[in-house]
């Protein structure tokens, strides 16, 4: 489970992002993704920004082994 910090920040990026503010919400997901690089849910969200098909690939195989691990 995130850290209550790290949910906050997912919720502003959500937030960000329905407003289409695309930009701001995938550079704030992007610093999470150096905060909080053991955090799936930070690269499941940013799978949900990429660009193109490689870099949502990598993003949802970072969240998925890292969702994978024992605690």
């Amino acid at each position: 489970m995130a850290s209550p910090e790290c949910q906050a920040l997912l919720r502003t990026a959500n937030r960000l992002f329905r407003f289409e503010d695309l930009c701001r919400a995938r550079a704030l997901l992007e610093i999470m993704s150096d905060v909080y690089p053991d955090e799936p849910q930070v690269w499941a969200a940013l799978a949900t920004m990429a660009t193109d098909d490689a870099e949502m690939t990598t993003f949802l195989s970072r969240a998925s082994r890292l969702s994978t691990l024992p605690a």
